[in-house]
């Protein structure tokens, strides 16, 4: 993220160390099926078909673009990562797929043609101290989208989180890599504070620490109408309506036919 008078330097260059390479294992080490289901629901909600073009805020490794783009949508992925965006370029030519891949803040990037969708996948909102901050991604997807075009937000269902709270969680992944993540609550702040611990093969490799909003679902179907989205809700990830059992939800918003 480039710096603004909202964010310090310091706040805008957490993700260059926290997107190394160990943390691109645990990304990874999604099942194919499961990425599969994820875009059924991608085009279900926002009714993409071939000749579409969609634009996939904050891709990360490309699974989500290269899935759409094998099925004919025309997908912009874009990542801060240059690394990340040189896997996703490689995983489309090993999946011999059409996708551009670009190197941007999704803070400020808009496409130069408006599309048919935008979505943003696996908790890249958010880490801003300041709702106008994190605001400026909706700002952005909304001025690429065409009139009537849908906005798809994956993120923590907080309602879930805070009922079911827990301090410590370790995952095991892929290169003999375990990750251990430590979260706190700031009350104060609104915020849920995490330390990511990162091991191979026993050996402590990497320490990250993150900051995350806690927007709960109604929260952030104010902020997608404050910035000018219509038909606003709360889904499942399955895209059924969402309850508090769920430990993800999804927002989705319409850009007015009327601009």
């Amino acid at each position: 993220m480039t710096p603004t008078k909202s964010q310090t330097p310091s706040e805008t260059a957490w993700w260059k160390s926290f997107y190394d390479d160990v943390a691109k294992v645990v990304l990874a080490d999604q099942a194919p099926a499961t990425i599969v289901r994820q875009v059924d629901t991608i085009v279900r909600l926002t009714g993409l078909s071939k000749g579409h073009r969609v634009i996939d805020q904050c891709c990360g490794l490309g699974q989500h673009a290269c899935e759409l783009a094998s099925r004919g949508v025309d997908v912009v992925g874009v990542d801060q990562s240059a690394d990340y965006i040189d896997h996703a370029r490689q995983l489309a030519g090993h999946r011999n797929v059409a996708a551009e891949f670009v190197v941007a803040d999704a803070l400020e990037y808009q496409h130069p043609e408006r599309v048919d969708a935008i979505y943003n996948w696996h908790s890249s909102f958010g880490y801003a101290r300041h709702d106008a901050q994190n605001g400026r991604m909706l700002d952005a997807a909304r001025h690429s989208l065409r009139h009537g075009g849908m906005m798809l937000l994956e993120f923590p269902n907080m309602l879930h989180l805070l009922a079911n709270f827990q301090e410590s969680i370790v995952s095991q992944h892929p290169d003999g890599v375990a990750l251990t993540r430590t979260s706190r609550i700031a009350a104060c702040t609104g915020t849920l504070h995490q330390v990511w611990e990162y091991r191979r093969n026993g050996q402590r490799v990497r320490r990250h620490e993150s900051t995350l909003r806690i927007y709960l679902p109604d929260q952030l179907i104010k902020m997608f109408c404050d910035y000018g989205f219509d038909d606003v809700c709360a889904l499942s990830p399955c895209g059924e309506p969402l309850t508090p059992a769920e430990p993800r939800c999804i927002i989705v918003g319409r850009n007015p036919s009327d601009g």
